[in-house]
């Protein structure tokens, strides 16, 4: 096992609840939170599973017949937030090559003021459609320790800026490696990304 010194430890698990109470901060003050409670998201990722490295928040929510109308309707509400200046919208079910299902909203937003661009993402689809993720989650959620939660932080923080992040190398790759295969370590992890999904 790789080791992180106590001090690194401290540091990784800072990041993440520093970010974390900054993304609090800026849902609340832009209303974007509110909007999205309403709306009956839900908090997924590295959020909940306390391993955030950059501004990113995930959200989804199920429908048993996701609407394109309403999803449609619901981008138009955002993009009359002051603080959210771009959004992108998917119709994962028609996109050809796609592996995933649902209705999609990306935004970016900042204080209008001034301050830090956050990355926020928006699935709609439904509960089965969530399912195997989910289920993935749940179960990695339940083997988090600090140290582990540390190993992953410092993975995720050292490949982030790759090219090959969030297109074929994803954060569940990284959850895998830590919690079902004891990989440490960026070295160790990228070899073993590159033996299984590479």
């Amino acid at each position: 096992m790789a080791n992180l010194d106590s001090a690194e430890v401290s540091r990784l698990l800072r990041l993440d609840e520093e970010l974390r109470a900054e993304a609090d901060v800026v849902l609340t003050a832009s209303g974007v939170g509110e909007v999205l409670q309403a709306e009956g998201f839900q908090a997924v990722g590295s959020y909940v599973m306390r391993t955030m490295t950059w501004r990113d928040r995930d959200f989804h929510r199920t429908e048993d017949a996701p609407d394109w109308s309403r999803h449609w309707a619901f981008g138009a509400r955002l993009a009359k937030n002051r603080w959210v200046w771009r959004l992108s919208c998917i119709d994962a079910y028609r996109q050809p090559d796609c592996a995933d299902y649902g209705f999609y909203w990306g935004l970016r937003l900042s204080d209008p003021a001034g301050g830090p661009v956050w990355k926020v993402d928006l699935w709609t689809a439904r509960a089965e459609e969530f399912a195997s993720a989910s289920a993935d989650l749940a179960r990695w959620a339940g083997l988090l320790t600090d140290e582990a939660r540390a190993h992953i932080l410092a993975i995720k923080e050292a490949v982030c800026t790759l090219p090959e992040y969030r297109r074929t190398m994803l954060s569940v790759h990284i959850y895998e490696a830590v919690l079902d295969c004891d990989i440490y370590g960026v070295g160790e992890f990228r070899r073993w990304w590159r033996e299984r999904y590479g």
